[in-house]
């Protein structure tokens, strides 16, 4: 059996990948009914992954079932993480450790993290490769580590995941869709002329994870990065925002980075691009674009 836990954003598109080149059964959580995703033959659960009553039913639902796991659930507000840690932490943390007690007989399990466990690139590292160093420089890369840690513990995979994009498949508008919006109302967006950081659309995302879920599990490397070959601006990613919505590049209005920096409360990092080398090796392909395979 397939189970995401949560299915928001990527969780969403993984399902919708998994439902088309499987006939496993899956099941996706949502914290509440209202939100589920329209994506056919997905059994949902009603979880909340710091509630214990809810993880004793999602228990129940998979007992006796051999568990492939897409562990997305998570409260990734950088700056919401900031303001309240504690808060946080119980999703970030104590979730997970939770989840993986309620559930014995996961035999794979994909962790989601994120890039912002490295810190900033620089000269000894101009890109992040798996062996680089933990350094994160704000909380929710600091609180990503700790369960990056408890992930290892178990023997599962951590997945060190980039800037995502694509259309919500959920009743929550990502950003992407209200930047697409505005732009095809011919509304210029701005964009910040930096934040370099890897980046994948979502579907691309959800197949090169459901790839990696097909191997064996002593074929699973403890890390990798699932990301692009490529870093880009912010900048760069709202002009590619405009082709996909067929609209002028000049609606794409260009501000530093010192203006953008202004907006957050927590630390962005100038460049957090990683490297995707051991990805290739593992499915055997030879570049992986924002958009696309090449195998």
């Amino acid at each position: 059996m397939i189970a995401v836990i949560g299915s928001g954003f990527l969780g969403s598109y993984v399902l919708r990948y998994a439902s088309a080149h499987t006939e496993e059964k899956r099941i996706g959580t949502v914290r509440a009914h209202g939100n589920i995703p329209r994506i056919d033959g997905v059994e949902w659960v009603e979880c909340n992954v710091t509630r214990q009553e809810d993880l004793h039913r999602l228990s129940q639902r998979c007992a006796g079932e051999k568990l492939t796991v897409f562990y997305f659930a998570a409260c990734h507000n950088i700056d919401f993480v900031l303001e309240h840690p504690q808060e946080a932490l119980k999703i970030n943390v104590d979730a997970l450790r939770d989840v993986l007690d309620a559930l014995p007989n996961i035999e794979k399990l994909l962790f989601a993290s994120t890039d912002c466990v490295y810190g900033e690139n620089d000269a000894q590292h101009p890109t992040f490769s798996e062996d680089a160093p933990c350094a994160p420089k704000n909380v929710y890369g600091q609180q990503k580590a700790l369960a990056e840690q408890i992930v290892h513990e178990h023997g599962f995979t951590v997945t060190r995941l980039p800037y995502m994009f694509g259309p919500s498949l959920t009743q929550k508008p990502h950003f992407f869709d209200t930047a697409s919006e505005a732009l095809r109302s011919g509304k210029p967006i701005r964009m910040i002329d930096g934040l370099y950081r890897s980046a994948l659309s979502y579907e691309t995302a959800a197949q090169i994870l459901f790839a990696l879920s097909r191997l064996p599990a002593d074929a699973l490397p403890q890390t990798v990065n699932v990301c692009g070959d490529c870093g880009y601006s912010k900048y760069e990613l709202g002009c590619l925002f405009a082709q996909k919505a067929d609209a002028p590049l000049s609606l794409v209005e260009k501000i530093s980075e010192e203006q953008g920096k202004a907006f957050f409360k927590d630390y962005r990092a100038h460049s957090a691009v990683m490297d995707n080398t051991r990805l290739k090796r593992v499915l055997g392909c030879s570049s992986i674009q924002v958009e696309g395979i090449v195998w």
